[in-house]
């Protein structure tokens, strides 16, 4: 069984700092350290070094044994095979889309991990999503096969809850009807497949 676990965006603007979003990480890894693949692809590569450090950071607050270590495109599957979790940071997910594509067969290494997607992330697990800044609507990889809207009605993109609202109804009807989730900054749902 493979765990997914979406993020609205921003865990670390839970009213806990992320603490529960990093134990539902680690529940059922029997390791003794948990590794983590930290995937930057949906961001500028020139950003990706500062971005690590951040994240190694946060993880420390929150985590007692683990490894986390970047994902680089040339060694990905690797990398996936030796990895207790693969966590896809937002940024842009079409760019995200593009990089995975360019790397092979990375999807067939991810069962019995625990698959984790924050905003631009979350939106090519997904099926189709809803870009809150554009207030358009995008094709994911389909990992699951849902509707996801991150950043809802949180402080994002400069969109009123009316705009957002008009945006759900939109991706809604979108093609095929499939369950649609909306979080908020700060806000995780798992779901294991």
């Amino acid at each position: 069984m493979t765990k997914y676990v979406l993020i609205g965006g921003y865990i670390y603007k839970a009213q806990d700092g992320g603490k529960a979003f990093c134990q539902e990480l680690v529940k059922g890894i029997n390791n003794k350290t948990v590794k983590i693949l930290d995937c930057l692809f949906a961001r500028n590569q020139d950003y990706w070094d500062d971005r690590f450090q951040d994240d190694k950071k946060f993880f420390s607050k929150n985590l007692d044994n683990f490894k986390i270590e970047l994902a680089l495109p040339e060694k990905f599957i690797d990398q996936i095979k030796n990895s207790d979790v693969v966590f896809f940071q937002g940024g842009n997910p079409q760019q995200l889309i593009k990089i995975l594509e360019s790397v092979g067969d990375w999807n067939k290494e991810l069962n019995g991990k625990t698959i984790v997607g924050s905003s631009g992330g979350a939106d090519i697990i997904s099926k189709y999503y809803g870009v809150i800044k554009s207030l358009s609507i995008g094709e994911g990889l389909g990992l699951l096969s849902i509707k996801f809207i991150p950043h809802w009605k949180s402080n994002y993109g400069q969109r009123t809850d009316e705009e957002m609202e008009l945006l759900l109804e939109k991706l809604k009807l979108y093609k095929e009807d499939l369950e649609t989730i909306t979080l908020r900054d700060g806000e995780f749902v798992v779901i294991d497949k």
